[in-house]
């Protein structure tokens, strides 16, 4: 990373060689360099991702939860004092990257690039400013378009797929902040921090922590759909949370039941309301995500057990 001087012996020498006393003297030309680190839950490095990744959205959550996301982020120094950086999220499955169109619909393109200028700092570190450019692009398919409301994936409000340029859109500049980031010999990113961190303290996190503790109700019975993908819990306050693990996704709405007849009756946010049945011993429903009807879940549980629970 650091540039060798031993070439330079004379001032005003830059690419082309001089002759001084019959010795020809050539400067060393800049070095392209890139540094990679990619973050996965199967890898074991998903904690050691800092909680913002130059996208629109913080995607820990998801790389924690679902081994088959990926953030792969590269730093490009073009041996002066440029630089160029991509950040990308993308999905994995059955030993390929999910593209948008293919029969997963999964696939899922989520990319900032950036450019601008750098400070190698002498010690293994470059420090990079505020970018000169940025480009974001956001594509999804018929599944993971549910990520935008679950992790609230957006550019300055504007939930449509496409590319976005910061010429347009001057706000993805705040994308990437001024980082600071540590590598090594072996091209990798060691790992990287804001250079200002005071600046991006999270603010009320604990003020929403203890809100949302006080409008929870306490869980009376969490049923898992019969795949063991999604989960429907059900609360002391007449809500219930459907959760869809794999990409942190939720919904939430209220439900009734009758104890004479055993039927569970779900209102979900839209006022859709979905109606158990009883077959034999237990109780089965199906649940459909109020914002796509794409996910769905199908439920089974012991009706003497749901009836226990909400008595």
């Amino acid at each position: 990373m650091k540039k060798s001087v031993a070439a330079v012996l004379t001032a005003g020498i830059m690419a082309v060689g001089v002759i001084s006393s019959g010795l020809t003297v050539f400067a060393e030309e800049a070095e392209e360099k890139t540094y990679t680190v990619s973050y996965n839950l199967n890898d074991g490095n998903n904690e050691d991702m800092p909680e913002y990744q130059f996208l629109t959205a913080n995607m820990k959550g998801f790389v924690a939860y679902d081994s088959r996301t990926y953030v792969q982020i590269d730093l490009t120094l073009d041996g002066k004092d440029g630089y160029k950086l991509v950040s990308d999220f993308y999905v994995v499955e059955n030993g390929k990257k999910a593209e948008i169109g293919d029969d997963t619909g999964i696939g899922i393109v989520l990319t900032t690039t950036a450019e601008g200028t750098y400070t190698d700092n002498g010690d293994d570190t470059v420090t990079i400013d505020t970018p000169e450019h940025v480009q974001h692009d956001m594509f999804t398919d018929t599944y993971s378009v549910q990520m935008k409301e679950a992790a609230d994936l957006n550019v300055n409000g504007e939930t449509e797929d496409g590319s976005y340029d910061s010429d347009d859109v001057p706000e993805l500049l705040s994308l990437v902040p001024e980082t600071v980031f540590t590598l090594n010999d072996e091209g990798e990113i060691v790992t990287y921090n804001y250079l200002h961190p005071e600046d991006y303290e999270t603010e009320g996190a604990e003020d929403g922590a203890a809100e949302t503790a006080d409008t929870a109700g306490a869980e009376l019975i969490a049923i898992p759909s019969d795949d063991e993908a999604t989960t429907f819990t059900l609360f002391d306050n007449g809500t219930y949370e459907f959760y869809f693990a794999s990409y942190d996704i939720k919904d939430n709405g209220t439900y009734a039941y009758d104890a004479d007849s055993q039927t569970l009756t779900i209102t979900d946010v839209n006022g859709k309301e979905t109606t158990s049945t009883v077959d034999g011993d237990n109780v089965k429903f199906q649940y459909a995500y109020s914002e796509s009807d794409q996910l769905t879940g199908d439920f089974t549980v012991e009706a003497a057990a749901l009836a226990d629970a909400l008595k």
